[in-house]
């Protein structure tokens, strides 16, 4: 592929990634706690200029470092005003540099049309799309980590150059300012990698000194600022007590849980099944040192205590590789049996996916999924028929042994039905997990700067849309609250209400009530009904 073409190749997977995972970036209401955190330490920073340590709560922020909401603050200066679509940015441009990453590390090992496949697999890869355009750190740390084994790819071809390994190096330093201890991803990845690769005595040649000084440096704001401002509470509650505990947690069985990566990385899983029976015809170094990376990824992030479907999203750029590799070398290389199968048990999920599309077994998923359901004729056909387009080209394409313009038709075929998704289901997410309507009325009960009271864990989301300081009360306090006099506002479950409305002055009354996932919330005050 010309030098040109390669460009035209890399614009192209760019905006077709940028189109996919931005689309939905920003359109549904706040949910996730998580997000909300980011997001009220951004505004604190805008509000307070706390860049170094912002407070959440009222309290100073220890347990993640600053990189990711700092990356937030930056994108609301322009309006004044961390939003939804503020905050999904840093998570959407990540996304787009890991496709990038995916892309370059595919061209420089097998080449550009390789880069280009694995690039538009990431791209349209379930797992990915989901939380690609979330305002979570985790996308972040992956696309730091990831351009962290390009630097160390090409470290590894100049000898082991300083520079090269000193851009490895900093990227490791970008993935744990995002996140903390996740991003040492990539600095385990890269010794166990090259272990392997080339035995364990090459590992030297990674020059750790080198590696200790930039990191040194690169991370001073962070533990530098939390040590010298709350060295003992940063020590023992968020070094040794949230860090240090979190691979404790849980049993053993639990670990399992990782193995969703196979299902979250559909459609592609079917044709890593395939090529894994190809490699054995054509062994490949570079495959192997890719293989080896994400797979070190893979049992790191499996040894966590808790998981989440957003740990896993530094696994899909590695499996991504395989699989472009597989599509466009394949077929020159023994592989084309292999392919076929693949392309055609891929036309038959499909197949298999409409046809539940049309039952009445779809609607019956609930919680966070339901909002993912189509729920339109119109948009239910759609998607049929792009699925049923997608499994006859599929067909078509392995009977003509035409394998790469196979792969390149699933991943525009899930990729529109990815945009169809990312057009409709904000509204339906709203429908089901909108705050807003309870933190509006809670407001209007509440002068700004004055205190809104929640009972008991409700969530940081409730934060972001009050614009009030919130203070969260125990069963006492509470109790000690309902016993005066409605005054300002308190937000608690229905279910709350009912066990502390009997013991509560006849002045408190339900102002707002709004179902909000499986829970009904409310809003007390002094008048309603």
């Amino acid at each position: 592929m010309s030098v040109l073409r390669s460009r035209l190749a890399l614009v192209a997977v760019l905006a077709f990634a940028a189109l996919v995972v931005g689309l939905p970036a920003g359109r549904a209401p706040l949910w996730d706690p998580n997000e909300a955190r980011y997001m009220l330490l951004a505004r604190d920073i805008l509000d307070s200029g706390r860049w170094l340590i912002p407070d959440l709560r009222g309290e100073p922020y220890l347990n993640k470092p600053q990189l990711f909401f700092w990356s937030v603050a930056v994108a609301s200066l322009p309006g004044g005003e961390v939003t939804e679509r503020t905050a999904a940015l840093p998570a959407v441009l990540s996304s787009i540099a890991t496709v990038a990453a995916v892309f370059a590390i595919g061209a420089r090992t097998w080449g550009a049309g390789a880069g280009a496949m694995a690039a538009l697999v990431l791209a349209s890869t379930i797992g990915f799309f989901a939380i690609g355009h979330h305002g979570q750190s985790d996308v972040m740390v992956t696309a730091w980590t990831w351009w962290a084994l390009y630097g160390l790819l090409a470290a590894r071809r100049a000898g082991y150059a300083a520079l090269p390994l000193i851009a490895f190096y900093a990227c490791v330093a970008g993935a744990i300012l995002s996140k903390g201890p996740m991003g040492l991803l990539g600095l385990a990845a890269g010794f166990a990698t090259v272990a392997f690769a080339d035995g364990w005595r090459e590992m030297t040649r990674l020059r750790p000194a080198v590696g200790l000084v930039v990191l040194g440096v690169l991370l001073a704001p962070w533990y530098g600022a939390y040590l010298v401002r709350h060295g003992s509470s940063f020590v023992d509650d968020t070094v040794v007590g949230h860090y240090g505990s979190w691979a404790f947690r849980r049993g053993v069985l639990v670990r399992l849980e990782s193995l969703w990566v196979l299902a979250y990385a559909l459609p592609w899983t079917i044709f890593l099944v395939g090529a894994a029976t190809w490699w054995r015809r054509l062994p490949d170094a570079e495959r192997r040192l890719i293989a080896a990376w994400t797979l070190t990824i893979w049992v790191l992030i499996g040894l966590s205590g808790i998981h989440r479907a957003r740990y896993l999203i530094p696994i899909y750029p590695g499996l991504a590789l395989l699989v472009g590799e597989f599509l466009t070398r394949a077929p020159a290389h023994g592989g084309a049996p292999a392919l076929r199968r693949a392309l055609l048990a891929c036309a038959a999920l499909a197949g298999v996916v409409a046809a539940f599309a049309l039952s009445p077994a779809a609607r019956l998923i609930g919680g966070e999924g339901r909002p993912w359901v189509p729920d339109a004729r119109s948009e239910i056909a759609l998607t049929v028929v792009l699925l049923v387009g997608t499994a006859v080209a599929a067909v078509v394409a392995a009977r003509r042994a035409a394998f790469t313009r196979g792969g390149l038709v699933v991943a525009l075929g899930v990729g529109a039905i990815f945009l169809i998704e990312g057009a409709r289901y904000p509204a339906r997410f709203a429908r089901e997990f909108d705050v807003r309507p309870i933190a509006a009325a809670a407001q209007a009960l509440t002068p700004p700067g004055a205190v809104v009271r929640v009972y008991p864990d409700i969530w940081l989301t409730y934060d972001f849309y009050l614009r009030r300081p919130v203070v969260e009360l125990d069963r006492a306090r509470v109790e000690q609250l309902l016993a005066g006099s409605a005054s300002g506002a308190v937000i608690m479950s229905r279910k709350s209400w009912t066990g502390l409305q009997p013991l509560a002055h006849p002045s408190w009354r339900v102002v707002e009530t709004r179902r909000v996932a499986s829970d009904e919330m409310v809003v007390l005050g002094g008048g309603g009904a």
